[in-house]
């Protein structure tokens, strides 16, 4: 189970890619069209973060003084990664009080973001509290998705069917994640060992948000927005 829960990302990741661009005509005219931009950069950053840790010819130099302190580039992916699916939320939410919403939990993780490099080294460590500010805020961002669409379960099938199951994966990945996130840096600071399981737990919200994701893509109905 290990050894399938360790192999299993990276294939998840090109199979997520491969689907979205496949039903790329479905939703082209969205707020998800940059989705498959995001997913090859996802792919990418995890290429480019396994290879610079465990083979020393991809020692960029830019890493060369903590190869095996790899966090830069998913610091760097992180910031992208939030802010873009900030984007996609303001987009397709209508209520303009939500949308405000929105915008200051954007302004919240981004100030955290850009507070943050004074407690950890950018390039060293894993920003841990502009990530959690930017979970938190991801997370109101779907809740407040729900909210606005609560009452039209006919809209969700149709025109929001692949941002609501994309919205599901992130749902489940954020809420198992994030504590999972606090308590490595709590282990982290105190010196203690990470449970056992923590790990597996860690790739089953991987494998999980990745399904999410898929079979939103392969549900998807219409090609137009309105």
């Amino acid at each position: 189970m290990d050894t399938i829960l360790e192999n299993a990302s990276q294939p998840l990741y090109a199979l997520t890619l491969l689907v979205a661009l496949i039903k790329y005509p479905k939703y082209y005219s969205t707020p998800l069209k940059y989705f498959p931009i995001l997913l090859m950069y996802t792919f990418l950053t995890e290429l480019l973060g396994y290879f610079t840790k465990n083979y020393e010819v991809f020692h960029i130099s830019i890493f060369s003084a903590f190869v095996k302190h790899n966090v830069f580039i998913y610091n760097i992916y992180n910031l992208v990664f939030f802010s873009y699916f900030f984007y996609v939320y303001w987009n397709y939410i209508e209520n303009k009080k939500y949308k405000n919403y929105i915008l200051l939990i954007g302004i919240f993780y981004l100030t955290a973001s850009l507070i943050n490099p004074f407690f950890q080294n950018f390039k060293l460590e894993s920003q841990v509290y502009s990530y959690l500010a930017g979970a938190f805020a991801i997370l109101i961002c779907i809740v407040l998705f729900f909210l606005e669409h609560r009452h039209s379960s006919k809209k969700l099938d149709y025109r929001f069917t692949g941002i609501k199951w994309i919205s599901i994966g992130l749902l489940i990945f954020y809420l198992g994640y994030a504590p999972i996130k606090a308590s490595r840096f709590y282990n982290y600071t105190y010196q203690l060992n990470e449970y056992v399981h923590i790990r597996r737990i860690h790739l089953s919200l991987i494998a999980l948000m990745y399904i999410s994701f898929i079979i939103g893509f392969l549900r998807m109905k219409r090609k137009f927005w309105i």
